[in-house]
């Protein structure tokens, strides 16, 4: 997974991460920090509005967004950290679906963008190249436990036909096992969940010190449980916490939400 700057007809330019693993005809990204009008402390790109940000500053950073996704239009849910995925059909309302209480999006309409906003929970990006569907999903570590990335893959297979072990997964910057540090209660939520968890090493035990969680590997566990083949996934490594670039939104690093950063996915044709 890397980064490039993406522009449209000579639109400002707005990096983004990216992955070999979603293949054509799906155009998708992870957004960073760069490439918006936000002023600090929101700065730049940041595509929450619910942290204090200009309105007007959040709406030209969508835009923006939404130019270099070739999307015809973005759609989003108001995320709850669950697993519930819903399906977007052509000629629904943006606005009304924003509205419902989900953690993901999936579909096969060709110019629909499916995203999640985050700033230290996992994006995670599903792409089927032979039926052409797609799913973008929310996972912190209340929705990883509760299943988010079975409810990814069972939604693709149920609505649209899709099989496991032809579907691509991208999962974005999150936070690392190095920074998310967790109360003893969380770790037991996490071993519950997934059994052998820390023989997995999901949960990592330094000495005497409070219990880390990677969220990445055990998203990564769950999509090959599910059956995605493993050379099929990959994981960005930054870390949105201690990420010496300062490159990425984090509740965590900030203490209080100052913005959020996207992944979405598209199909382009």
């Amino acid at each position: 997974m890397d980064t490039r700057p993406f522009s449209v007809d000579g639109a400002p330019s707005v990096p983004l991460w990216v992955s070999a693993t979603i293949p054509a005809p799906f155009r998708h990204g992870f957004s960073m920090r760069a490439g918006g009008v936000s002023t600090p402390p929101y700065e730049s790109l940041n595509l929450g509005e619910k942290w204090g940000d200009s309105p007007e500053s959040v709406a030209e950073n969508r835009r923006r967004l939404l130019a270099v996704s070739g999307a015809t239009a973005m759609f989003a849910v108001s995320q709850v950290h669950g697993a519930r995925v819903v399906r977007i059909n052509a000629g629904e309302d943006p606005e009304a679906v924003k509205r419902q209480g989900a953690d993901g999006l999936c579909s096969d309409v060709v110019g629909i963008g499916l995203s999640v906003l985050v700033a230290d929970c996992v994006p995670v990006l599903l792409a089927d190249p032979r039926t052409g569907a797609c799913a973008a999903l929310h996972a912190g570590w209340r929705g990883t436990v509760a299943g988010m990335a079975d409810a990814g893959v069972a939604a693709l297979i149920k609505e649209f036909g899709c099989r496991s072990a032809d579907l691509r997964a991208a999962l974005g910057p999150c936070i690392g096992p190095c920074c998310f540090e967790v109360g003893p209660e969380v770790a037991a939520e996490v071993e519950s969940g997934w059994p052998g968890a820390r023989q997995a090493g999901v949960v990592v035990q330094w000495g005497q010190h409070r219990p880390h969680v990677d969220l990445r590997r055990l998203l990564r566990l769950q999509l090959q449980a599910a059956g995605v083949s493993a050379e099929h996934i990959d994981a960005c490594s930054a870390c949105t916490c201690c990420d010496p670039g300062g490159r990425f939104y984090s509740l965590r690093r900030a203490g209080r939400c100052t913005g959020q950063s996207v992944g979405f996915v598209v199909r382009a044709q």
